[in-house]
């Protein structure tokens, strides 16, 4: 009896039971509240530990890009105050450089008017009365010096009719430079032999008092002049010569 008792409230079909607590519902609130405080609380420290992990919030970031964007704006600033300072400056320079340059300028065309004014000098000092033992043509000043770096050289001639002239001089001047030449002396006559009638005409001379002449010629490659002969001729002959010494 007490066996199938037994197997009867194993099986399914045993009656079925209510297992009641005997908490009262004030704990089982309070029990929830903490369970809710504690879900809260850890929901909160998942967040905070979240944000560390993952870097500053919204506020934070806003906070930042505004300083970025001040101190944008500062560099921008400073770059542009800077850029026109610069510009400022190479204003100035470029005025100075210009200055200079003008300066420059004027230096070099102040020392070639010195020049000129000791060549002009020079003439006029030889313009002052010869001797009275010279009689005829006199060749009063000769100079002769390089024009650049070249070959080219320039001549300058100054002759004179010393004492009371009576009537003017006709005549030429010939020029003949002696210069050597790889190891070899040669002479070179002026006006040349080919020489053009309008180049001829520039050694003519026809004065009463005094005729300065000008010209320039051109030496050969590599020579070298040492000295020159000036001869003044009238009607084919040598009326006076002298040799001038480079």
């Amino acid at each position: 009896m007490r066996w199938k008792l037994w197997m009867r409230n194993m099986s399914v079909s045993a009656p079925r039971v209510k297992v009641r607590s005997t908490m009262p519902w004030p704990l089982r609130a309070l029990l929830g509240f903490l369970a809710a405080a504690l879900a809260a609380a850890a929901g909160i420290a998942i967040y905070e530990y979240g944000r560390d992990i993952a870097g500053p919030d919204r506020r934070q970031l806003s906070a930042q890009l505004e300083q970025l964007s001040a101190q944008l704006h500062e560099t921008v600033a400073e770059r542009d105050r800077v850029t026109a300072l610069a510009n400022a400056y190479e204003g100035e320079l470029k005025v100075v450089r210009a200055a200079q340059d003008q300066m420059m300028q004027q230096v070099r065309s102040l020392e070639d008017e010195a020049t000129h004014l000791k060549e002009d000098l020079a003439f006029y000092d030889s313009l002052l009365p010869v001797p009275r033992a010279d009689k005829g043509v006199v060749i009063r000043s000769f100079r002769m010096q390089p024009e650049d770096e070249s070959q080219r050289m320039r001549f300058r001639l100054l002759i004179q009719q010393s004492g009371k002239a009576e009537r003017d001089f006709v005549g030429t001047v010939k020029l003949e430079i002696k210069f050597t030449q790889r190891g070899g002396s040669y002479v070179y006559e002026i006006p040349e032999a080919d020489a053009t009638p309008d180049r001829a005409r520039a050694f003519e001379l026809s004065f009463r008092h005094y005729q300065r002449l000008e010209g320039t010629f051109t030496l050969p490659t590599g020579a070298v002049a040492h000295s020159v002969l000036v001869r003044v001729l009238a009607a084919g002959e040598t009326q006076t010569q002298q040799s001038f010494a480079l």
